[in-house]
């Protein structure tokens, strides 16, 4: 090949178009190489999968056990801890738990377990009205179940009278705490709630529940009740105060005022209400 020829091959238009492309390429990759590449993070509510309920029980064609059983373990398995700040009934569990109702209205499991982690892990409290309401529709007399709708409707929502029904239910069930007719007795006289009777209910959920989601969850409830209790005891100036915390820290005094010894966030009896935000933080109590 004579230089002429080699001249115009190496100077071809396609020749310089690949030498051209490889240089971007080299550029590309050395550029992947030596930067971080963003991270895209989707939550669990923006990727989640529901289907209609009635197409579900159209193609389950009679095996709606087997498919309620799949819904299930799925959810389960996929379950979040994000709260879901909406009130609009669209949380992704909410839909879960009320497809598994819809397929197998007697499944008691999907009332307990996702009425409780809807209440208190999601902080989706209409979602987890629904589901007991449905779940007391065909257990109306479950302890559990009535406990749970009550103090949820009570304390959470702040819907006296529906909380009064639930519980009114339950007073005399042997499984009941003996606390249960005094906050009974404060609900029918409309004299308010005290934080004692509040510790003492969140305290029976404690020791009631296996899940550890929920535990830990309760037992920070726990906390900001006894702090809460105890700073207001200690600076007022009340007698048989408490002058430790419940992790066993004694409150500290600073200028003439107690404070707790960690932060904590004011337990809210009604979360829609609250007052200041469940955010904020608060070691000092009058």
């Amino acid at each position: 090949m004579t230089i002429n020829k080699l001249s115009k091959y190496f100077f071809s238009r396609d020749a310089l178009l690949a030498l051209v492309g490889a240089i971007l390429f080299l550029i590309a990759c050395t550029i992947n190489y030596n930067n971080e590449k963003p991270t895209l993070e989707l939550s669990k509510q923006d990727t989640a999968l529901n289907i209609n309920n009635d197409l579900l029980v159209y193609l389950s064609a009679g095996n709606k056990r087997l498919l309620t059983d799949l819904i299930w373990v799925q959810t389960l398995i996929e379950s979040d801890i994000e709260h879901y700040k909406k009130r609009d009934l669209n949380s992704w569990l909410f839909l879960r738990f009320n497809t598994v109702a819809t397929l197998d209205p007697l499944f008691y499991e999907n009332y307990f377990y996702g009425g409780q982690f809807l209440a208190i892990v999601k902080d989706d409290l209409e979602g987890a009205n629904i589901i007991y309401e449905k779940g007391l529709k065909h257990y109306p007399d479950d302890y559990k179940l009535n406990y749970n709708a009550g103090f949820l409707n009570y304390y959470e929502m702040g819907n006296y009278p529906q909380g009064l029904k639930y519980l009114r239910k339950i007073e005399n069930n042997p499984q009941a705490p003996v606390f249960i007719k005094s906050i009974i007795n404060k609900l029918l006289l409309a004299t308010g709630v005290e934080l004692e009777e509040v510790f003492q209910l969140v305290l029976h959920n404690f020791m009631n529940t296996k899940d550890e989601a929920l535990k830990n969850k309760l037992q920070r409830d726990l906390y900001s009740l006894r702090a809460e209790i105890d700073l207001k005891c200690l600076n007022n100036h009340k007698p048989n105060c408490n002058l430790k915390d419940l992790e066993g820290n004694y409150y500290v005094k600073r200028d003439e005022a107690y404070f707790s010894p960690k932060p904590f966030v004011r337990y809210q009896l009604n979360k829609r209400e609250a007052n200041p935000l469940p955010s904020e933080k608060i070691d000092f109590i009058k």
